[in-house]
């Protein structure tokens, strides 16, 4: 496997992760020493939803609340990308064709958000579908896709396999500023037209990302395109 995209929750981005940060960049780099190509999306996390409670407690609109969590995925972007070091793409992309030119110049390219009413996790499949990727990561709070949610059924089986129908019926969210969860209807729109390979892991557990890396399909939940 030699090209990747992984989307990166945001809420790993905080202090008291830093240690998981640093194993999850030694891991990309570890993977990038080969033939590989890879691209990572960021989100927003803790930072991206405290400036769009004040802006929804201001009244500013969606559209701004947006570009608030763009900003702050950005943010976080270029955290990650100095942990990666020499192997990152500098700037972090603001645009589509950023994270091209990085791709096509054996550079990682960190970004998040890029325009209004785009989740990162969109932002990501889309990538994917771009850049004819073999896998997208989709790096998460949860293990992978259980049949419910399972912060209100610790007992909920996870999904080890299944296909995008299967996750449609088993997604249950809102599409607001800074709500996306697992993921959103457009991100799911784009990795159905594009029969894209996706497998959802514990973004906390780097040796999730380790071991998909390798090849393996120990962890985590498969969409089968």
């Amino acid at each position: 496997m030699e090209r990747v995209v992984i989307k990166l929750t945001g809420k790993v981005f905080s202090p008291e992760n830093v240690k998981t940060l640093t194993e999850l960049a030694r891991v990309i780099t570890e993977f990038k020493r080969g033939r590989a190509k890879v691209a990572v999306v960021v989100g927003g996390g803790e930072t991206a939803r405290r400036y769009i409670n004040m802006a929804l407690e201001a009244g500013i609109s969606l559209g701004w609340q947006d570009i608030l969590g763009i900003g702050a995925s950005r943010l976080n972007a270029m955290l990650f990308s100095a942990m990666l070091g020499d192997h990152a793409y500098y700037p972090v992309p603001t645009r589509i064709e950023d994270f091209i030119h990085a791709w096509n110049m054996n550079k990682i390219a960190v970004g998040g958000g890029l325009q209004p009413g785009q989740s990162s996790n969109a932002v990501a499949a889309s990538l994917a579908e771009l850049l004819n990727a073999e896998l997208l990561v989709n790096a998460t709070t949860v293990d992978g896709v259980y049949e419910r949610d399972p912060r209100v059924e610790p007992n909920a089986r996870i999904l080890k396999e299944l296909t995008i129908d299967d996750l449609k019926r088993v997604l249950m969210q809102s599409y607001t500023p800074g709500r996306y969860e697992l993921i959103d209807p457009v991100a799911l729109s784009i990795m159905e037209r594009a029969s894209l390979n996706v497998v959802f892991i514990n973004a906390f557990k780097p040796y999730m990302l380790r071991s998909v890396l390798s090849g393996e399909r120990t962890y985590g939940s498969w969409i089968k395109p």
